[in-house]
């Protein structure tokens, strides 16, 4: 199975950022999901890294130097700095005729009083002594060679390396050969602050995207934001405003057709003016139509009622009328008016 070791060295976190960039580069956990998917068998790691975190190289370092099956190395183009810690883990470390090795001193941004800048170099001689331990455990040198290997910043040709026994064959060897010497001593790690304002760009055009109602925000320059209305979407990104559009319209029609079964599913005889004006004039919903409708309702049961009572107090002018009739007549009315609102509720999915 074959691994590659190319581009910076980098921490997980920052993975994703230079993958969106689309930027060649490595961290631990990239290595490591593969090394698990390997399965014991024999591993070909291939190397062109100018360098980058000294700390993620030598959790990568570690697990090539754990893995149970055969590790064999190629250095392709350069192993600098980190890179070159990484390539001490192959049991077999081969370099191309063309390559180069390069060997340095840690080194860190740091800020702060006399004290910060005393401990901070401490904890730079300590990375040293770590670093040397891959090319000791790799060449056999004395530690004290190799800090000053480290102190002059090496660079290594092939048969240099080979001379100090940090590899252990060139690959190629007899064959005729071109040798093309070039090196890049930056590591190609993005900085820091480019690393964090992409984080949080990134941030704010998520969550942007994520609420649709809101304005889009774009990112401007480090001082001020462009805000984009639906006319700059339009014309900006007329894919992204064609789907947004067609996605309400479609929404829109779904809504509206429910609407109106749900109105049609609440016809009865004798309410059609409401249930016609809701439909294709005021636009209320089913429930607000239920409203209007038990309103009506009662508002007839009242008039009935009423009338009823003035045919009652009629009859009871005329001689030998029964009082029981004009109770009949009421209990009629409420009645009709209760059978009414049922009906309505029935149809609602709400029965008394």
């Amino acid at each position: 199975m074959k691994i590659n070791i190319k581009g910076p060295i980098i921490s997980n976190n920052d993975q994703w950022i230079y993958d969106w960039f689309g930027i060649e580069a490595v961290s631990p956990k990239k290595i490591t999901d593969q090394i698990e998917k390997a399965n014991r068998e024999d591993l070909e790691v291939e190397i062109n890294s100018g360098g980058g975190s000294v700390f993620d190289a030598s959790e990568i370092y570690a697990a090539l130097k754990d893995y149970p099956g055969k590790v064999t190395g190629k250095i392709v183009g350069i192993a600098a700095s980190a890179a070159s810690v990484i390539a001490m883990a192959a049991d077999k470390l081969l370099m191309a005729p063309t390559g180069q090795i390069m060997i340095h001193n840690a080194s860190v941004r740091t800020q702060g009083d006399h004290r910060v800048m005393d401990h901070t170099a401490d904890f730079l001689r300590n990375t040293n002594q770590t670093i040397a331990n891959a090319y000791r455990l790799k060449s056999g040198k004395e530690y004290d060679e190799l800090l000053a290997m480290m102190d002059k910043e090496t660079w290594l040709t092939p048969q240099q390396a080979l001379d100090h026994k940090l590899i252990d064959e060139i690959m190629f060897e007899g064959q005729v050969s071109d040798f093309v010497a070039s090196a890049d001593p930056q590591t190609g790690m993005l900085p820091k602050e480019v690393i964090e304002k992409v984080r949080n760009e990134m941030k704010s055009y998520t969550s942007a995207t994520n609420q649709v109602s809101n304005p889009i925000v774009t990112p401007k320059d480090e001082e001020e934001k462009e805000i984009m209305n639906l006319e700059q979407l339009q014309n900006d990104h007329p894919d992204l405003y064609k789907q947004i559009l067609n996605n309400g319209i479609d929404q829109g029609v779904t809504s509206e057709r429910n609407r109106m079964k749900a109105i049609d599913d609440l016809s009865l005889p004798g309410y059609e003016e409401i249930i016609n004006a809701a439909k294709y004039d005021s636009g209320i919903s089913a429930e607000a139509v239920a409203v209007e409708i038990v309103k009506a309702n009662k508002q007839q049961g009242l008039n009935y009622l009423s009338g009823a009572k003035d045919d009652a107090q009629t009859l009871a002018a005329i001689e030998g009328t029964s009082n029981q009739n004009l109770e009949t007549e009421e209990e009629k009315a409420k009645r009709e008016a209760e059978e009414i609102a049922n009906s309505i509720n029935k149809r609602r999915g709400q029965a008394r």
